[in-house]
């Protein structure tokens, strides 16, 4: 009884084991190479609703797709020429800024300097001279940090001109992508479909539905904590009198959203700035602001994840855990979206890996 035991426990580590160097496989090998093409379907799966639409009143298909293909690219490329110019726009305005800030800048570290140089005036010798210690090495990173940012710029620069033909054939092949799997989409998945044995099609058909709700479920949890994020922001924005709260909210919440970034990217940085222009009590607010934004997203973001996309939240924390051990901030937001589609494909009987309650 005990080594059947065993042998289940032994069979259940090595279909997880299986699985999990399947999709490690996949995103280490695989995805590099079909990325431009997994993004064309999924582009193609977005507009395929409204080309129905257009078919259905006697529209082409073709021309259906081309013109809403046109119409999803102008809109990225929109967003993207809006940032990058709003981004050179902040930059040039800085640069013309940069002498007089840094006057500023110098007098208010002189200022910090004194004050708690003479905090610790009636010290011990040996703290002070420390404290002065740390105050010089202080003021030398942060005057030398123009240097490095400028360093980290061209760097940035340089490395993205090595890659722009790459990222060019990148965006190129997704967006001629698009176009032609959305002409012909249901020709294309019905072709996918035929290469599959007859009763895995009907257990992914049935598995299709529950997968799109996931899905759905993954991106309103998403848009439920960004919400969050944004009352959250715009409050803590309104008590410090920021001008424009609710742009400025609304653009930090975005962010926090989005992989790798967060809201400590702008909140940390903007008190930082605060605090060396001598805006003591708002560089205080930003950071505790940070502090309670991340918090409750922290506090939330297992539950509600769970919630939408049908893990109960032990799973959903274990799953963001794992993620963010194995593939950081990008698997602690996708783990609990594979660990969703696991389950259900185990459930639906195309993998076995566990026994259903």
């Amino acid at each position: 009884m005990l080594g059947e035991k065993r042998e289940k426990y032994l069979s259940l580590l090595l279909r997880g084991a299986a699985v999990a160097a399947g999709i490690w496989l996949c995103i280490k090998f695989i995805l590099p190479w079909t990325a431009p093409f997994i993004l064309a379907f999924a582009l193609a799966a977005i507009m395929e609703p409204a080309v129905k639409a257009m078919s259905r009143k006697g529209i082409k298909r073709s021309f259906a797709s081309g013109v809403l293909t046109i119409g999803v690219l102008g809109l990225i490329l929109w967003l993207l020429f809006a940032a990058v110019s709003k981004g050179v726009s902040t930059a040039t305005d800085f640069a013309k800024k940069a002498p007089e800030l840094m006057k500023a800048v110098s007098e208010n570290i002189k200022f910090l300097e004194e004050k708690i140089l003479s905090f610790f005036a009636s010290s011990p010798d040996s703290v002070e001279q420390y404290m002065k210690s740390v105050m010089e090495a202080l003021g030398e990173a942060l005057f030398g940090l123009p240097a490095i940012l400028s360093q980290w710029v061209l760097d940035f620069l340089g490395k993205a001109a090595q890659k722009s033909p790459s990222t060019l054939l990148f965006a190129v092949t997704a967006g001629l992508g698009s176009y032609f799997i959305s002409a012909s989409f249901p020709k294309t998945t019905a072709f996918i479909e035929q290469q599959l044995p007859q009763n895995l099609r009907h257990k992914i058909r049935a598995l299709s539905g529950e997968l799109k709700n996931s899905m759905g479920g993954f991106f309103r949890a998403q848009l439920i904590l960004m919400a969050i994020s944004f009352f959250e922001l715009l409050i803590a924005f309104f008590l410090l009198g920021v001008k424009n709260p609710a742009g400025l909210a609304a653009v930090t919440a975005v962010i926090d959203a989005l992989p790798v970034f967060g809201t400590g990217i702008v909140l940390v940085p903007w008190s930082i700035y605060c605090l060396l222009f001598g805006e003591y009590g708002r560089a205080l607010g930003l950071i505790i602001c940070w502090a309670l934004v991340n918090l409750v997203r922290s506090c939330t973001q297992a539950k509600l994840l769970g919630d939408e996309i049908g893990l109960d939240p032990l799973t959903s924390l274990a799953s963001m855990y794992l993620g963010w051990k194995v593939w950081s901030v990008w698997g602690m937001l996708l783990f609990p979206l594979i660990f969703s589609v696991i389950r259900q494909l185990n459930d639906k009987g195309l993998i076995k890996m566990w026994k259903s309650l």
